[in-house]
C-alpha cells in the first residue's frame, strides 16, 4: 500500500510544504496520467492550457502558458511557470501560489517506481505552516485520489487525521539535508525561522 509523507522544508528563499507519494509505476505512465486534462477531473479538476503567445499583431510574446482548472461553478486560473516532460511541472495559481509536481524514477528490485513530489511554496516558515494547515489535507486527499486513478492501493486517511497531521508538520532544513556548507546559504535559510 502507498501513503503520503508530508513535511515542511526550509530553503534559502522560503519554505515549502512537501508531500511525497511513492507510486509503483514507471515515470512515463505516471506522467501521461498527470498531464491528461480529462483524467484530471477524476482526482482534481479538468484543465485547459492556452499556450498561444501571439499578440493581436501576430508577434510572439514571451509569456507563460495560461492554465485554467474547471471546478464546475467556478474556474481556477493560473500560469505554467516551467514544465519538462516526464520530470516536473511548476504552476502559479491565483488562490494558492506556486505549486509544483516533480517525478523521480526509483529502481526497485521488483520493477520501476516513481516518487511524486508535490510542493506548495511560501515565503517563510510561518506562512508555510498556515498553508499546510489550510491546504495540506486537501492536497493530500487529491494526491491519494490520483494514485487510485493509477490503479494503486492507497492507505485511507480520514479528515480528522489529516487535519491533525498538517497542523504540526516537521520542519527540515534543506541545507542540512543536502550537507551544504555554504555559509551565506545557511544564513539565508536560517533567516526564515522565527
Amino acid at each position: 500500500m502507498t501513503t503520503t509523507s508530508p513535511r515542511l522544508v526550509n530553503w534559502e528563499n522560503g519554505t515549502d510544504l512537501v508531500i511525497e507519494l511513492p507510486l509503483a509505476l514507471d515515470v512515463a505512465t505516471v506522467w501521461s496520467k498527470l498531464v491528461d486534462a480529462e483524467n484530471a477531473r477524476t482526482w482534481f479538476a479538468s484543465f485547459t492550457v492556452d499556450d498561444d503567445g501571439d499578440d493581436a499583431d501576430g508577434a510572439s510574446e514571451e509569456t507563460n502558458p495560461a492554465i485554467t482548472f474547471d471546478l464546475g461553478e467556478t474556474q481556477l486560473h493560473g500560469e505554467i511557470l516551467s514544465c519538462e516532460v516526464e520530470d516536473h511541472v511548476l504552476i502559479e495559481l491565483e488562490d494558492f501560489g506556486v505549486l509544483g509536481i516533480q517525478l523521480l524514477a526509483l529502481e526497485l528490485t521488483d520493477g520501476d517506481a516513481t516518487l511524486l513530489i508535490f510542493t506548495q511554496s511560501a515565503p517563510d516558515v510561518e506562512s508555510a505552516r498556515l498553508k499546510a494547515a489550510d491546504f495540506g489535507p486537501m492536497w493530500d486527499t487529491h494526491l491519494r485520489l490520483f494514485a487510485r486513478t493509477l490503479g494503486l492501493d492507497v492507505v485511507e486517511a480520514g479528515e480528522e487525521e489529516l487535519l491533525a497531521l498538517y497542523a504540526d508538520l516537521e520542519l527540515e532544513d534543506s541545507e542540512a539535508e543536502n550537507g551544504a556548507s555554504d555559509a551565506s546559504a545557511s544564513e539565508d535559510g536560517g533567516a526564515n525561522e522565527e
